[in-house]
């Protein structure tokens, strides 16, 4: 998919919520320069989206408008109908934390769930009963399909989140039964693993646990992704092992380096980077800058970027195998990206 920031400044970041921000550094000064993109912006970047074909093949998967808080960018239904026009499949995720039905940024969500775009969510089990609860409900019966992000600093956070779905859905009655029995497949796998091995490593937990799900029907589609909460290190870039299993380097798979760009995502000053990653692994190689770069420019800038990505991945696994893993290469790659 194409991954595209349209959003710099985000409610929770601002009330200082999400400590472990992996947007910005923590308690940092965002930029403001580019704080929503425009109308204009997003135009320039679906016209230079239709004329470079691995960006046009990612953009028929499906363009995830994010941030930030993209909910927040006044301009969202525009730069919604703007990238509607390269993809058939545009989604906006959110953080669902709105005061009431009566909030702009809620009927902004719900004019694009209305022109056939997807709204997905991240819980936020903090505000869940005050906001996030009654909107999702309401979320549900506007659309039919659903993906939701569930963020475990541990464990028992875990476990938590998910009997709090499982117990949701199973209120919603017969139409979310099927949600409602993943989530307590997952429920029932965790509390034996916690129960087995509460400090397991997290190769074990993985072989118990899949990240990703989908709950299928013919009335409603609900797909999971399971993400492990992260610290920052004391450069303020994101520390490359999770807080659920601190012992453990997080190895981040890059597809990039052998010629294939699952994910391309693309910051609202333009720079893009092949990652899910929205930057603050502070990955050196860059993929060119569509706001700027005409498209023959950005080919080029796409294999001088993947040709040193590979370079700096291989440098990166001589090391994991020497037993010196964690040291910045050359080539700016992240320590743990292989």
């Amino acid at each position: 998919m194409l991954s595209i920031f349209v959003e710099t400044s985000c409610n929770r970041y601002e009330r200082d919520e999400c400590i472990t921000c992996h947007v910005f550094e923590p308690l940092d000064p965002y930029n403001t320069e580019h704080l929503h993109l425009t109308p204009d912006q997003a135009k320039n970047m679906a016209e230079k989206i239709s004329q470079v074909e691995v960006l046009s093949q990612l953009a028929q998967q499906e363009i995830n408008l994010t941030g930030g808080e993209a909910s927040m960018n006044p301009h969202i239904v525009d730069v919604f109908k703007i990238f509607k026009t390269v993809s058939p499949n545009v989604c906006l995720h959110t953080n669902l934390d709105i005061n009431s039905q009566e909030s702009k940024r809620w009927k902004r969500l719900v004019e694009i769930a209305e022109l056939a775009g997807r709204i997905d969510i991240t819980l936020y089990p903090s505000v869940w009963e005050n906001r996030q609860k009654n909107l999702l409900s309401e979320l549900i019966r506007i659309q039919n399909q659903l993906l939701i992000n569930i963020i475990y600093e541990n464990l028992p956070s875990l476990k938590d989140q998910l009997e709090l779905l499982k117990n949701y859905f199973y209120e919603k009655g017969e139409r979310f039964s099927h949600v409602a029995t993943l989530f307590e497949g997952y429920e029932e796998k965790l509390i034996a693993l916690m129960k087995e091995d509460p400090n397991c490593r997290e190769e074990v937990f993985l072989n118990q646990i899949e990240t990703q799900a989908f709950a299928p029907s013919d009335d409603f589609v609900l797909g999971i992704n399971l993400l492990p909460g992260f610290e920052m290190g004391k450069n303020g870039d994101r520390a490359m092992s999770s807080m659920p299993f601190p012992e453990d380097p997080y190895l981040l798979q890059c597809p990039a380096v052998r010629g294939e760009i699952d994910i391309m995502t693309i910051r609202q000053d333009g720079f893009m980077t092949p990652c899910c990653d929205v930057g603050n692994l502070k990955c050196g190689p860059k993929f060119g800058n569509l706001l700027t770069d005409t498209p023959e420019v950005l080919q080029i800038k796409f294999e001088e970027a993947r040709s040193l990505m590979a370079k700096g991945v291989q440098k990166n696994r001589q090391n994991l195998e020497n037993g010196v893993g964690g040291h910045w290469v050359e080539e700016l790659i992240p320590p743990y990206c292989i």
